[in-house]
């Protein structure tokens, strides 16, 4: 199981790769409890600037192993298999409420829980190879890993709704029309690309990040006037760091600040 996942940790960027190109990189149940054991063990690190998932070959992931899950038996009972399943799940509540910034890059298929898993992210990058389907409804599934939270919240209910019972496989272009992809990026620069997206994080204040997100997933269940306290409190948090104190001393002198997380 090793080398179905590559995960890398290099200065402040998490990168964690599905490394099954053979099976459009389906994800196993071992891998699952890999991604999420990674996620926990560095999510709050100091150093930590982004998390940025992928796939080898020419797919980001064809969702979970649908052949994996078929030979597991050590689970009898509804209760059970419930438990372990929403365990996993934690994986995208992580992504989606981590402190740093998440990216998704979708360089081929991205299906199911693999789609799932990229809509949890704060951005996804494609290429004109990019291909997205919900594909639940195609092997009698209902949707997991919060394919219906984050979709919904995307493109909105009804949008949803057509892409899940459809499960029809739209391309990275309409995928940018509908606001499921950020960034719709050349087959042949999305490497450089990318570069430069972990060097534009690995120059952004961290801590002022944290809040920025925090604020935005406020909005999801707070009342406005709740969202208004959270953003004067993170503000005045932000006001008292080395970060901010350093970076109205180099605007006013006229020279580049180098964010430390402090």
């Amino acid at each position: 199981m090793n080398s179905d996942l590559i995960i890398n940790n290099n200065e402040g960027i998490l990168e964690i790769t599905f490394n099954r190109p053979e099976r459009k990189n389906a994800i196993s149940r071992a891998m699952f409890e890999k991604i999420l054991e990674t996620l926990k063990l560095n999510i709050h690190k100091k150093d930590l600037r982004a998390i940025f998932i992928s796939g080898s070959g020419d797919a980001f992931s064809a969702g979970g192993d649908v052949k994996d899950m078929a030979t597991k038996k050590d689970l009898d009972s509804l209760q059970e298999k419930t438990q372990a399943l929403r365990n996993l799940m934690e994986i995208s509540k992580i992504l989606y409420t981590s402190p740093v910034p998440t990216v998704a890059v979708v360089n081929g298929v991205a299906a199911g829980a693999g789609l799932a898993l990229s809509l949890s992210c704060d951005f996804r990058i494609s290429t004109e190879h990019g291909k997205f389907t919900t594909a639940f409804s195609k092997v009698g599934f209902s949707g997991d890993f919060g394919i219906s939270y984050f979709l919904s919240k995307l493109v909105g209910i009804s949008k949803a709704k057509e892409l899940l019972y459809f499960s029809d496989v739209i391309d990275g272009t309409k995928a940018l029309s509908l606001g499921i992809v950020n960034f719709l990026i050349d087959s042949n620069e999305i490497k450089s690309y990318t570069d430069s997206l972990k060097n534009k994080f690995n120059n952004m204040p961290p801590i002022a990040i944290k809040y920025m997100k925090k604020n935005l997933n406020n909005t999801d269940y707070e009342s406005l006037e709740t969202c208004l306290d959270q953003e004067a409190l993170y503000q005045m948090i932000c006001s008292e760091t080395e970060d901010h104190k350093n970076a109205v001393l180099a605007f006013v002198n006229k020279e580049k600040v180098a964010f430390k997380g402090k």
